[in-house]
């Protein structure tokens, strides 16, 4: 996986440039990676935004495995209680399901694929990268891939329902 310090067009041509060379099922993966590295990161400011510390975003987003788990709560922390699948369509979202299902299998040793059919999975997922970075621009203002806004303190007990 890329670091985000390399400018987004540097990752998309290293990742095309592992399809070119021959090395798909790396491409799918890493391409894989990147998609749930930036939708991660993005969840992590959402959480800021919601009112919790940078370090509390971070413990909670290293309890969630997975793209399912990020789904899940997606909702909880999106300012107008909208799911994962509404911003990024579910035709998006259940070609992500797949291909984290063959990234999976693939990286556990449980199955092998074509390296055509890696091809194909790596430049879809490639393709659905920028459009997944341009709909989280276009929703929040954030896409994953710049800097995070940190919060040194809480403000979650701003209008408390319960008074102590």
């Amino acid at each position: 996986m890329y670091p985000l310090r390399l400018p987004y067009k540097k990752v998309r041509s290293r990742l095309k440039n592992l399809i070119k060379d021959g090395y798909s099922s790396e491409a799918l993966v890493t391409s894989m990676f990147t998609v749930e590295r930036i939708l991660r990161r993005t969840l992590i400011q959402l959480i800021i935004s919601a009112g919790f510390t940078t370090n509390q975003a971070f413990r909670i987003i290293a309890r969630l495995n997975g793209l399912q788990a990020i789904k899940e709560v997606w909702t909880i922390y999106d300012p107008k209680n909208r799911t994962l699948t509404q911003i990024l369509t579910n035709t998006i979202w259940q070609n992500l399901r797949e291909t984290a299902k063959m990234r999976n299998g693939m990286v556990h040793g449980t199955v092998t694929y074509s390296q055509s059919k890696c091809k194909k999975k790596a430049q879809e997922i490639i393709d659905i990268l920028d459009i997944i970075k341009e709909k989280l621009y276009a929703t929040y203002g954030y896409h994953g891939w710049g800097g995070l806004s940190k919060r040194r303190s809480a403000v979650l007990h701003v209008d408390p329902k319960i008074i102590l």
